[in-house]
């Protein structure tokens, strides 16, 4: 049961200026966010740090409450709640500036290709990485010290451990190299056709230790820089869209290439999605079969690009072909019956 003495104290604590000063702050605080105009990024980052604020006023008016009521002071719990406070803004801010730093980096820099765009989206995740782990280490650091936690021999001791460690861990070492050169050389970025280390897909995420490549079946593959010692990249620079047909051994053999020459003219000439970066070139023959004769269209396209440029180079085949009255062959099988005598 609460006595008369302890009601007395509370409703004398209750009359203090700083508590009502407190109460009114944390109120303005909350509702100063509704009224304030600023571009949706900012103003994300502003409401959230002044409802903190906010929250953080409304804390110590409880406190002193709940200190003068019950007898105890509250002068370094509200100090320590402070600097954690301050600690955690800071953190915050931190972390949003470096993911505002990551969108103006992408936004400021010039792109012009689509291998641009993803070499600066590599670089962007990198940074934020790399700044989000010294952030969490800072902040770490900062409220052991506020707890009076001697960091001092925490931080010796690490560097004792971590020269054990790293004695014992050369392969994150050399995970580490690893993908340091890869982001330098470029060898390939996030978005990326590839093949490493046997596995073939898309790059979707790369760090300092690992690559994730998700294959065409939609596995997602985590693999080890230091692993990587071969890099087939299919989306650099530009690709090639090879198309091989065959036509029955009665087909105009002169015939068949002016058509194919005609058919990579007209896809030059009308260029879907800009994908062509020259005309279609045929080439044959390139085979006699045991059912056709082989020929081959080939054409420089855009990374990534080769997939699609084939299906389209077959369809317009096809529909040429069935123009021209050049026949494609299925695998036919000629049975001789020889009888006795």
């Amino acid at each position: 049961m609460i006595g008369t003495e302890t009601l007395g104290r509370f409703l004398v604590a209750l009359m203090r200026g700083d508590v009502w000063g407190a109460l009114l702050f944390a109120i303005v605080l909350w509702f100063l966010p509704r009224y304030v105009r600023l571009p949706e990024r900012m103003a994300h980052v502003l409401r959230r740090v002044l409802r903190m604020a906010g929250v953080l006023a409304l804390l110590y008016a409880v406190l002193v409450l709940i200190g003068d009521t019950f007898g105890f002071s509250v002068e370094r719990l509200v100090t320590a709640a402070g600097r954690l406070f301050l600690v955690l803004i800071l953190s915050y801010l931190g972390w949003e500036l470096v993911n505002i730093a990551g969108t103006y980096l992408t936004a400021s820099l010039p792109v012009t290709t689509e291998r641009e765009r993803r070499r600066v989206n590599t670089l962007e995740n990198l940074l934020r990485w790399i700044g989000r782990v010294l952030i969490l280490f800072v902040a770490t650091a900062m409220v052991l010290d506020i707890f009076q936690v001697n960091v001092t021999p925490l931080v010796a001791s690490a560097g004792v451990v971590g020269l054990a460690v790293g004695l014992g861990s050369q392969k994150l070492v050399q995970d580490i190299v690893a993908g340091v050169f890869i982001m330098a050389e470029g060898q390939f970025d996030v978005g990326d056709s590839v093949e490493v280390a046997g596995i073939a897909g898309t790059v979707e995420e790369m760090t300092l230790r690992v690559t994730k490549v998700r294959d065409f079946h939609g596995v997602l593959h985590i693999i080890p820089n230091s692993a990587i010692t071969t890099v087939s990249n299919r989306t650099h620079g530009w690709a090639r869209a090879i198309v091989e047909v065959g036509v029955a051994y009665d087909s105009d053999l002169q015939q068949v290439m002016d058509v194919l020459t005609q058919v990579g003219e007209a896809l030059y000439a009308e260029n879907p999605d800009g994908m062509f970066l020259e005309a279609p070139t045929p080439l044959g023959p390139e085979a006699l079969a045991d059912s056709s004769i082989n020929f081959r269209l080939i054409a420089r396209v855009k990374p990534g690009q080769q997939w699609a440029a084939q299906r389209v180079m077959r369809r317009r085949i096809k529909e040429a072909f069935d123009a021209a009255g050049i026949t494609i062959p299925f695998p036919q099988l000629d049975v001789h019956l020889q009888r006795d005598g």
